[in-house]
């Protein structure tokens, strides 16, 4: 009755994963499909059409995917199109663009928050009639 129903991604999303593990460190740009578990570094920017990003490492870069899991540090823009979560120890220095999203407790962003719904009519919106 409280609980509002989550959108739902399709499994197909989630057939292909990608891992870069704690100790690795990756300098260049990512485009993925399916998920990609970042625990380690990340010098570049992230893509996606489908599919989710989990973040417990660090990205010095922009991102652009569908959905995002952060629980690690992201320097760089963020964007997610569809569904966004900032858990307990997401740290974001950038501007965060995002449909929907969830922010825990603990959770930093030093830069603007944008809700993607009103990007598209910001320029529309008229002055009343005085």
């Amino acid at each position: 009755m409280f609980f509002k129903s989550r959108s739902k991604v399709a499994p197909s999303a989630y057939k292909d994963h990608s891992f870069i593990g704690k100790h690795a460190e990756v300098t260049g740009d990512i485009r993925f499909q399916g998920g990609l578990h970042v625990e380690g570094q990340v010098q570049g920017n992230i893509r996606a059409d489908e599919g989710c990003l989990h973040l417990h490492g660090e990205i010095e870069g922009d991102i652009e995917v569908p959905h995002a899991v952060i629980n690690g540090i992201v320097r760089g823009n963020l964007t997610c199109h569809e569904h966004l979560e900032l858990a307990a120890g997401a740290q974001v220095y950038g501007s965060v663009a995002y449909r929907s999203m969830e922010m825990m407790l603990g959770a930093q962003v030093t830069g603007s928050l944008q809700p993607l719904s009103n990007l598209s009519i910001v320029g529309s919106v008229k002055e009343p009639a005085a």
